[in-house]
């Protein structure tokens, strides 16, 4: 991991000297609000990959999310955004075939539960290469994953956990429409290396008031492709859904 770091390292370093159009002089933006969250894909712990839906019947939840950016007029020096957000999940179904989970056999016919459950939490330093009615933010993140799948029976329990760092590259783009307060945008984050895959990627549209007060609505999808991270030996998940948040800008 150490190696592609440096290599987002050395990225960052080439937007610094990048032609910067940003006239914010100082500004703050946050919002918070809640992701409504679908599961589909499959994890894989010492032996044969368990479906999240077919197998274990994990259902949609709703959870927190918010952001935090703080932007300057200091060309050389990048912007700051954090990102947070809970991620979880749960289910109970009667098994159709038999699995294994983390030195666990859960047998055909057998009633299982189950959960997921995820914390992420981003680092963002980013550029405005424009900033009009069209903006446009590159740079770099760092994300912190911290997760735990469990599957119990009445008679076996079953954990495994993962957490890491992942280096990724960020891009956000942003329309606003004059004199209505109302905007359009996208946001993405993404990196592939060593066998894992992730994109963190929204589409939203949203509105601001006079005193910045503002919301937002948009669809929020998330891939995260992991190969041997801790006690898991795969997980290939898709989490998406409709998201809203209320945000201020000052």
């Amino acid at each position: 991991m150490t190696r592609y770091l440096a290599a987002a390292a050395l990225a960052a370093s080439g937007l610094a000297f990048a032609p910067a159009h940003a006239d914010t002089l100082f500004g703050v933006y946050a919002g918070a609000g809640t992701w409504q969250q679908g599961f589909s894909g499959g994890v894989a712990s010492g032996g044969e990959e368990i479906d999240v839906e077919d197998d274990l019947d994990i259902g949609d939840d709703t959870n927190n999310v918010f952001y935090l950016a703080v932007e300057h007029g200091i060309p050389v020096l990048p912007n700051v955004r954090i990102h947070h957000a809970d991620i979880s999940g749960d289910g109970r179904n009667l098994l159709t075939r038999t699995i294994e989970f983390n030195g666990e056999t859960f047998t055909f016919a057998q009633e299982v539960a189950s959960e997921v459950q995820l914390t992420q939490t981003d680092a963002v330093l980013y550029y405005e290469l424009l900033d009009n009615v069209f903006s446009l933010d590159v740079g770099i993140a760092a994300r912190w994953v911290d997760g735990e799948v469990e599957v119990a029976s009445a008679t076996e329990v079953a954990g495994a956990e993962f957490k890491g760092g992942l280096p990724l590259l960020y891009a956000r783009t942003r329309i606003d429409l004059p004199f209505t307060g109302l905007w359009a945008g996208a946001e993405a984050m993404g990196l592939a290396y060593d066998g894992h895959q992730l994109l963190d990627a929204n589409a939203q549209i949203g509105w601001e008031s006079p005193i910045g007060l503002g919301a937002e609505i948009g669809w929020r999808s998330m891939t995260l492709d992991l190969d041997e991270l801790d006690d898991i030996d795969s997980a290939d998940i898709d989490i998406s859904g409709p998201y809203a948040a209320l945000n201020f800008h000052f």
